[in-house]
């Protein structure tokens, strides 16, 4: 009964905790590394995984779980044909929830959390974007007002503590999540909270051009055409689907053409649609994404096979940077600015290929399961690793690694997609 007692109450505080997480990835960078070490000391002081270790190579789904963490295992193998140790461990500093998550999850009581719980954790998520959107929004209308700054309400200007891709990648995934449970499960019931959602719905929109990150931006109308081709072939329901499409363009588009800095980047990112908005000037950001890329699969050429090792990645593409002459990036110390190629470059093609596979392989599991919302997420996460490496930052790889072993628990908690992981099938 003790030990009974003892479990739940630990398990009371990792969810705790776990919501504590969910709300301040789009709120505060700061006080996330404090939230995820009080996770893992609740884990060790639990001490659930004495006798849950043994059974990771016995029950698929926590050694599928745990392989989320083999692309940080083979970071640490780039030790071994590494010479700059001192970015080799600031790097796996960064990178150290990608061990972390998968680690208590796969060894915790599994799953550690329910369906409906995890439902709750995303809540959470969204309740942060919106404290996190109201904070930029606050200060922007004070540096406007009373500083009489230019540009507050756009770009770095208002998400001066987030890179703006990133933080319109959060709302883009909050929108996704929004919409599934509002026009896809349709659990929405009563005048009240349709309002409060649609409400919420147009203030995330109109954040997304306030931010006005072209990945952003894509990323938003990806979601949109991802859910009205569910509207539309898999639930059938044509009328819905067409209107839902037809409304979020529509303001979509009268938000574009009514704050016009967002409807500059728009029309500049037809010209290419990869930018990395690594700058405040479009036009330099696209411009130097291509000498990036140039400079980069030079690189990738010359290491094909096993890379330059974890610590060397900085240095070999500054090298390049140099060679090529490109002297504005190489003063920015700009990395590759697209996550495919910056583990291509530390780690060859097995690298490569076990990055895309870590994306590739859930993905497919969950839209053969209908399970949208995981399938968002990773989509939303596989367009911006093209645009940006984010595993080389803290606010890109804990929102990645959180949500993804979040949702991969979740669907193992779904006794209709359970059967997927299990021996026999």
């Amino acid at each position: 009964m003790i030990r009974e007692n003892k479990r739940a109450i630990h398990r009371k505080i990792s969810l705790g905790l776990t919501l504590a997480i969910a709300f301040v990835i789009p709120v505060s960078k700061g006080l996330l590394p404090l939230l995820i070490v009080l996770l893992a000391l609740n884990w060790l002081i639990e001490g659930e995984y004495i006798s849950t270790i043994p059974l990771l190579f016995k029950e698929r789904p926590r050694f599928l779980m745990l392989s989320f963490s083999a692309v940080y295992l083979l970071y640490l193998t780039g030790l071994f044909h590494t010479s700059n140790f001192q970015y080799a461990r600031e790097d796996l500093e960064v990178k150290l929830s990608i061990l972390v998550f998968p680690l208590i999850f796969a060894t915790s009581a599994f799953p550690l959390f329910s369906k409906k719980e995890t439902g709750i954790i995303l809540r959470f998520f969204a309740a942060g974007c919106i404290a996190g959107c109201l904070i930029f929004l606050g200060r922007a209308t004070y540096e406007a007002l009373v500083l009489h700054k230019a540009g507050a309400f756009y770009y770095t200007g208002l998400a001066w503590n987030f890179h703006p891709s990133y933080y319109a990648m959060y709302i883009a995934f909050a929108v996704s999540n929004i919409i599934f449970f509002f026009a896809v499960k349709q659990e929405v019931a009563g005048s009240l909270k349709v309002a409060l959602h649609i409400l919420i719905l147009l203030f995330f929109t109109l954040m997304i051009v306030l931010l006005s990150s072209k990945a952003g931006l894509l990323l938003w109308l990806s979601v949109i055409g991802f859910y009205t081709v569910i509207l539309v072939f898999k639930c059938k329901r044509w009328v819905s689907g067409l209107t839902f499409l037809a409304l979020a363009m529509t303001v979509f588009v009268i938000l574009l053409l009514s704050f016009p800095n967002a409807a500059t980047r728009v029309s500049q990112a037809k010209q290419d649609m990869t930018s990395s908005d690594a700058f405040e000037s479009s036009a330099r950001s696209t411009g130097d994404r291509v000498l990036i890329w140039r400079a980069s699969k030079e690189v990738v050429e010359r290491n094909f096979l096993i890379g330059v090792g974890t610590g060397d990645v900085r240095d070999e593409l500054m090298t390049e940077y140099k060679k090529e002459n490109v002297i504005t990036i190489f003063k920015h110390y700009l990395n590759a600015h697209n996550q495919y190629i910056q583990t291509f470059i530390a780690l060859g093609i097995c690298g490569l290929l076990l990055l895309v596979a870590m994306m590739a392989v859930p993905a497919i599991f969950s839209f053969r399961r209908e399970n949208y919302i995981y399938f968002a997420f990773l989509f939303i996460v596989a367009i911006s690793m093209f645009v940006e490496s984010m595993l080389e930052r803290q606010e890109g790889v804990v929102f990645y690694v959180f949500f993804n072993t979040l949702l991969f628990s979740s669907a193992i908690a779904d006794p209709d997609q359970h059967a997927w992981f299990s021996r026999e099938s």
